[in-house]
């Protein structure tokens, strides 16, 4: 007789849930490799930015550091980083930053 492990079960059928009802809504915290595919980077990117050379050097997203070793990012906090290093291309985005005005 072969016994299954409670890892090879599906995830509703671990805590008797139906995987349908569970809540959809995203983690508000990341872990690293959550956090560098929702920006773009690489995992170790983020590791790198974490130090203090880099963090003089450049601007890097705020972490949180929960527990000794364990490192998480909020989801508003890359949000935020996102937009302060969004570059706005365009003849329009362009008269905007320089306060141009196109109607005259």
């Amino acid at each position: 007789m072969r016994i299954r492990s409670i890892r090879q079960r599906p995830v509703g059928a671990r805590s008797g849930l139906d995987v349908a009802s569970a809540p959809t809504t995203p983690s508000p915290a990341l872990s690293e490799a959550e956090a560098a595919r929702y920006i773009g980077m690489s995992p170790a990117w983020l590791k790198k930015s974490r130090t203090r050379r880099f963090r003089e050097l450049t601007d890097a997203p705020p972490f949180v550091r929960s527990g000794g070793r364990r490192v998480v990012y909020r989801r508003v906090d890359l949000d935020a980083w996102q937009e302060r290093h969004l570059e706005k291309v365009g003849r329009a985005s362009d008269e905007a930053v320089l306060g141009m005005d196109t109607s005259a």
